[in-house]
């Protein structure tokens, strides 16, 4: 059934934003029995607005400034957590991954698993902030600091069906002018989010400095909600601003699982920001590891088969190695393929780059109010010994 939806005459935001937003901030309102509650969230509200206003075309000029002012300031409040965190000596890694990927699925449990470990390695995960391999992110940096038992446990709450899969035809859930709703499927996306509002909200008060996280959803994509794992949500109107920013803040590598069309296009376009890094002699940048998680996915077989596959490195090692961008040595060690989680957490500690290497690399996003200083001091013990 399909109803209409009231027009949202003014911004349902402050443009100004002295902090990035908290899940439950976003989600304030939400009820367990409810789903219409979803509805009167800021988060919802805000997503109903943008598509009322013309999405990526607005036509009010005061609208598109409110949001340009909206993505601007969050960008600010952004590069000061980030400050913040390398800081206290906790550098970025992204891990990227399909949105359709099912709760409880192999590699939703090992990319959780690696963001508990890198959490617990002295790391800050960021994600993209969605649903699938995304959602698994930040379960996984959740639970930093407490048992693997206790994320088994809580996969397995979030996979019990019909909910462990994300609901179908999500696209459709607003009218294009954001003035309609289909009420079917707001109650599948309400049953579908319950589960990992119940945990949030379990774990919300033993949260520590290990815990954070940091996700840059979008309302762009608005009918996919952003996971209310993350400590720290960094949320935009424009896409593209979301784009680039999350790929170049990730300082210390990209850990791809498998996706399709979202994940495949940042693949290629981290390979270019590792293909166009600081060469001189003078400001030299670091390459940036690319981790490829499941060899079955993202290698062709010897056997053909009838699974799918995106052998990338056939096509990243011409364009690194065959333009002489980097050494074959350099490629083995950063363009990798890998499958076992242990793995990927070393590898990743081995080539974190230095501290001066990070604030060079994050200058080329605005982040450049960070104390040098006391980040190298610390630089030195930001990895912590883990407990495997």
């Amino acid at each position: 059934m399909i109803t209409p939806l009231e027009k949202i005459s003014h911004p349902p935001f402050n443009p100004i934003h002295d902090k990035l937003y908290n899940p439950l901030e976003l989600l304030k309102g939400f009820q367990p029995d409810n789903a219409r509650s979803l509805l009167t969230t800021p988060d919802f509200q805000c997503f109903i607005y943008f598509h009322q206003q013309g999405g990526t075309t607005l036509s009010d000029p005061y609208a598109a400034m409110m949001e340009a002012m909206h993505d601007t300031s969050v960008v600010r409040e952004m590069n000061a957590f980030l400050a913040t965190e390398l800081e206290a000596r906790r550098f970025p890694v992204a891990i990227m991954g399909g949105h359709q990927e099912k709760r409880g699925s192999t590699a939703y449990r090992k990319v959780a698993r690696i963001a508990q470990k890198l959490s617990e390695s002295g790391f800050v995960v960021v994600s993209g902030g969605g649903p699938g391999c995304m959602e698994a992110t930040h379960l996984g940096a959740l639970h930093a600091g407490q048992s693997a038992d206790s994320l088994t446990s809580a996969i397995n709450h979030l996979a019990k069906e019909p909910y462990d899969k994300f609901p179908k035809n999500m696209q459709h859930l607003i009218g294009k002018d954001g003035r309609s709703i289909h009420e079917d499927l707001l109650k599948e996306l309400h049953a579908w989010m319950l589960p990992a509002w119940e945990i949030v909200n379990e774990l919300k008060d033993q949260l520590t400095p290990l815990n954070r996280s940091l996700a840059l959803p979008t309302w762009h994509y608005g009918h996919e909600p952003f996971t209310p794992f993350a400590t720290h949500v960094a949320k935009y109107f424009l896409n593209s601003i979301r784009e680039d920013v999350l790929l170049t803040l990730a300082s210390c590598g990209i850990i791809f699982s498998e996706g399709r069309g979202g994940t495949i296009q940042e693949v290629f376009q981290d390979a270019a920001h590792v293909y166009y890094r600081d060469k001189d002699v003078d400001s030299k940048a670091p390459i940036t590891s690319m981790l490829f998680l499941d060899s079955k996915f993202w290698t062709v077989p010897d056997v053909p088969d009838q699974g799918l596959h995106m052998p990338v490195l056939d096509l990243l090692y011409p364009l690194f190695v065959g333009t002489e961008n980097m050494t074959e040595e350099e490629f083995k060690r950063y363009i990798r393929v890998v499958d076992d989680a242990d793995e990927v957490v070393d590898i990743i500690i081995k080539n974190a780059h230095s501290a001066s290497q990070i604030v060079h690399k994050l200058a080329r996003i605005g982040i450049s109010n960070i104390d040098s200083k006391l980040m190298a001091e610390r630089a030195g013990t930001f990895i912590h010994p883990r407990n495997i």
